[in-house]
C-alpha cells in the first residue's frame, strides 16, 4: 500500500507542478494580446501572426491544464446527492466514475493519437492567416493532454480505492484538506 500511496502523492505533486508551469502560457497569451492590440491601436499596424498565434496558446493551455483540474476535482460535477453520503459511500461512487472515466479516456486517446500522428505525417500547418504556422506540435499536446488527465484520473481513482479498502491517504483534495506539496510550501506539517 506504500507504494500506491507514494505513487498517487507523486503524481498529485506531477500534475501541480504541470499546472503552475502551464499557469505561465496565461500570461503569454496575455503578452500577445496586448501586443496586438498596442499594434492596431496605437501604431495603426496590426500583425497577421497575433490572433493566430494567440489562438494556440489557449489551445495548447485549456488541454494541459485538465490535469491540474483533475487532481483539484475541479471539473463540472453535480453534487447535491454526494455530500450527504459517508466518505466509504462517496468513494465508491468516485472510483465508479474513474473506472468509467478512464475507459472513455482510453477511446478518446486513440482517436486523439490518429489525429495528431495525421498532422505530424503532413507536416500540417494553418493557412488562416498570411503567417501560416506549423500547428502540428498543438495537436500532439493533445494526446499528451489526455495521458496526463488519465494519469491523475487514475491516482484520484486509486485514492479512492485505498479509502474503501480501509487505507486512506492522509490528504484527499476532495476533502480539502492540503496536499503534501502545499503542506511543502506553506511549512504546515
Amino acid at each position: 500500500m506504500n507504494v500506491l500511496h507514494t505513487w498517487i502523492r507523486w503524481q498529485d505533486r506531477l500534475s501541480e507542478w504541470l499546472g503552475r508551469v502551464v499557469a505561465w502560457l496565461g500570461f503569454a497569451l496575455v503578452c500577445i494580446l496586448v501586443y496586438e492590440v498596442a499594434s492596431r491601436q496605437l501604431l495603426r499596424s496590426p500583425t497577421n501572426w497575433a490572433h493566430e498565434a494567440s489562438t494556440l496558446t489557449y489551445g495548447v493551455y485549456a488541454i494541459l491544464a485538465g490535469a491540474y483540474t483533475e487532481k483539484w476535482q475541479g471539473h463540472v460535477r453535480i453534487d447535491i446527492f454526494y455530500q450527504r453520503l459517508s466518505p466509504k459511500a462517496q468513494a465508491f461512487i468516485f472510483f465508479i466514475i474513474g473506472i468509467l472515466t478512464l475507459i472513455l479516456l482510453s477511446l478518446l486517446l486513440q482517436s486523439a493519437y490518429e489525429f495528431a500522428m495525421q498532422s505530424v505525417a503532413m507536416q500540417e500547418r494553418s493557412f488562416r492567416s498570411t503567417w501560416a504556422p506549423i500547428i502540428w506540435p498543438v495537436k500532439v499536446m493533445i494526446p499528451v493532454a489526455v495521458v496526463l488527465i488519465m494519469m491523475q484520473m487514475l491516482a484520484n481513482t486509486l485514492r479512492h480505492l485505498c479509502t474503501l479498502l480501509g487505507h486512506p491517504l492522509d490528504a484527499d483534495p476532495l476533502t480539502h484538506q492540503a496536499t503534501d506539496t502545499e503542506r511543502d510550501l506553506h511549512g504546515k506539517h
